[in-house]
Protein backbone atom coordinates (compact mmCIF):
# COMPACT_ATOMS: atom_id res chain seq x y z
CA UNK A 1 0.00 0.00 0.00
CA UNK A 2 1.28 3.45 -0.87
CA UNK A 3 1.15 6.31 1.55
CA UNK A 4 -2.20 7.82 2.49
CA UNK A 5 -2.18 11.10 4.44
CA UNK A 6 -5.27 12.34 6.25
CA UNK A 7 -5.00 15.74 7.94
CA UNK A 8 -7.47 16.97 10.52
CA UNK A 9 -7.30 20.35 12.20
CA UNK A 10 -8.28 21.11 15.75
CA UNK A 11 -8.05 24.40 17.62
CA UNK A 12 -4.39 23.97 18.58
CA UNK A 13 -2.72 22.04 15.75
CA UNK A 14 -3.08 19.80 12.73
CA UNK A 15 -2.84 16.03 13.10
CA UNK A 16 -1.71 14.09 10.03
CA UNK A 17 -2.48 10.38 10.09
CA UNK A 18 0.05 8.54 7.94
CA UNK A 19 -1.12 5.16 6.66
CA UNK A 20 0.96 2.78 4.56
CA UNK A 21 4.66 3.17 3.84
CA UNK A 22 7.22 5.81 2.91
CA UNK A 23 9.90 3.99 0.93
CA UNK A 24 10.01 5.69 -2.46
CA UNK A 25 10.20 9.21 -3.87
CA UNK A 26 6.54 8.85 -4.92
CA UNK A 27 5.52 8.12 -1.32
CA UNK A 28 7.61 11.08 -0.15
CA UNK A 29 6.03 13.36 -2.77
CA UNK A 30 2.56 12.45 -1.47
CA UNK A 31 3.63 13.51 2.02
CA UNK A 32 5.34 16.70 0.80
CA UNK A 33 2.21 17.69 -1.11
CA UNK A 34 -0.02 17.09 1.92
CA UNK A 35 2.33 19.10 4.16
CA UNK A 36 2.55 21.99 1.70
CA UNK A 37 -1.23 22.45 1.97
CA UNK A 38 -1.29 22.74 5.77
CA UNK A 39 -2.55 26.02 7.22
CA UNK A 40 -0.68 25.70 10.53
CA UNK A 41 2.91 25.05 11.53
CA UNK A 42 1.92 23.15 14.68
CA UNK A 43 1.86 19.66 13.22
CA UNK A 44 1.61 16.13 14.60
CA UNK A 45 2.41 13.07 12.50
CA UNK A 46 0.45 10.12 13.88
CA UNK A 47 2.41 7.02 12.80
CA UNK A 48 0.07 4.42 14.27
CA UNK A 49 -0.79 3.05 10.80
CA UNK A 50 2.58 3.69 9.14
CA UNK A 51 4.08 0.28 8.42
CA UNK A 52 7.50 1.13 6.95
CA UNK A 53 9.77 4.14 6.58
CA UNK A 54 13.33 4.63 5.34
CA UNK A 55 15.71 7.57 4.91
CA UNK A 56 13.50 9.04 2.18
CA UNK A 57 10.62 9.43 4.62
CA UNK A 58 12.80 10.57 7.50
CA UNK A 59 14.25 13.30 5.26
CA UNK A 60 10.72 14.64 4.62
CA UNK A 61 10.06 14.56 8.37
CA UNK A 62 13.25 16.60 9.04
CA UNK A 63 12.42 19.14 6.32
CA UNK A 64 8.88 19.50 7.65
CA UNK A 65 10.13 19.95 11.22
CA UNK A 66 12.63 22.58 10.08
CA UNK A 67 9.95 24.55 8.20
CA UNK A 68 7.59 24.34 11.18
CA UNK A 69 10.25 25.60 13.59
CA UNK A 70 11.22 28.48 11.29
CA UNK A 71 7.55 29.52 11.42
CA UNK A 72 7.50 29.28 15.25
CA UNK A 73 5.71 25.94 15.26
CA UNK A 74 6.91 22.37 15.64
CA UNK A 75 6.48 18.85 14.29
CA UNK A 76 5.72 16.12 16.82
CA UNK A 77 5.67 12.39 16.20
CA UNK A 78 3.15 10.17 17.98
CA UNK A 79 2.07 6.54 18.23
CA UNK A 80 4.85 4.84 16.23
CA UNK A 81 4.61 1.06 16.08
CA UNK A 82 7.44 -0.98 17.63
CA UNK A 83 9.35 -1.35 14.35
CA UNK A 84 9.33 2.37 13.58
CA UNK A 85 10.05 3.32 17.20
CA UNK A 86 13.11 1.01 17.08
CA UNK A 87 14.26 2.57 13.79
CA UNK A 88 14.01 6.06 15.31
CA UNK A 89 15.99 4.83 18.32
CA UNK A 90 18.73 3.18 16.22
CA UNK A 91 19.11 6.24 13.99
CA UNK A 92 18.93 8.60 17.00
CA UNK A 93 15.99 10.39 15.36
CA UNK A 94 14.19 10.07 18.70
CA UNK A 95 16.67 12.71 19.93
CA UNK A 96 15.77 14.99 17.01
CA UNK A 97 11.98 14.70 17.14
CA UNK A 98 9.64 15.10 20.09
CA UNK A 99 8.05 11.65 20.33
CA UNK A 100 4.78 10.86 22.12
CA UNK A 101 3.09 7.54 22.85
CA UNK A 102 -0.40 8.83 22.06
CA UNK A 103 -2.05 11.46 19.90
CA UNK A 104 -3.73 12.91 22.98
CA UNK A 105 -0.41 13.58 24.72
CA UNK A 106 1.03 15.19 21.59
CA UNK A 107 -2.03 17.44 21.17
CA UNK A 108 -1.70 18.49 24.81
CA UNK A 109 1.82 19.78 24.07
CA UNK A 110 0.34 22.52 21.87
CA UNK A 111 -2.32 23.59 24.39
Amino acid sequence: MNLNVTAKANSDCIVCHLQGKILTETDAENLKEAVSNLKSYKVIFNLQELTHINSTGIAVFVKTMTKCRIENGDLLICAPNKLIAKLFEITKMNDVFSMYDSEESAVNYFK
